[in-house]
């Protein structure tokens, strides 16, 4: 949206129906290993891959139905904040910090605006859903 690039080119994923043949694990053992991980303090996209890279498993939502999100909130874990919003606030405070010694510096001032944009956005779409409480402020997190 905020870039120059044209398109969405890549492969993307197949999603088979049910459960591959030659899986080695059981659902509860996936289910066990998603919740190791996420003790660990891995986040939902690092629990993804180190599921698909360590363990063999092209992904949850093909294997159990249910996404790693479901899973960890079926069981009682849920994130303070969305992951794609925390990250895009870790970022805006990197840029900040830089834009403050850096006063001239226009390309990350414009930037700075767009990556707010985003997460007003994203606070928007969390506050209708449901995922943020409607009362949250993106102000206590700046």
């Amino acid at each position: 949206m905020h870039t120059r690039k044209r398109g969405k080119s890549g492969s993307h994923r197949v999603y088979g129906q049910g459960k591959p043949a030659w899986l080695g694990m059981g659902d509860d053992e996936i289910v066990k290993t998603v919740l190791e991980l996420n003790k660990q303090g891995m986040s939902h996209s690092v629990i993804g891959i180190k599921l698909r890279d360590q363990y063999g498993i092209p992904g949850t939502k093909p294997v159990l139905g249910k996404k790693i999100g479901t899973i960890l909130s079926e069981n009682g874990i849920k994130e303070e904040l969305p992951e794609d919003l925390s990250h895009l606030i870790i970022r805006y405070k990197n840029v900040r910090k830089h834009t403050e010694s850096n006063k001239k510096d226009m390309s990350n001032i414009r930037g700075e605006m767009l990556i707010m944009s985003k997460m007003l956005r994203l606070v928007r779409y969390y506050k209708r859903t449901g995922s943020i409480a409607p009362e949250w402020n993106l102000s206590k997190v700046l």
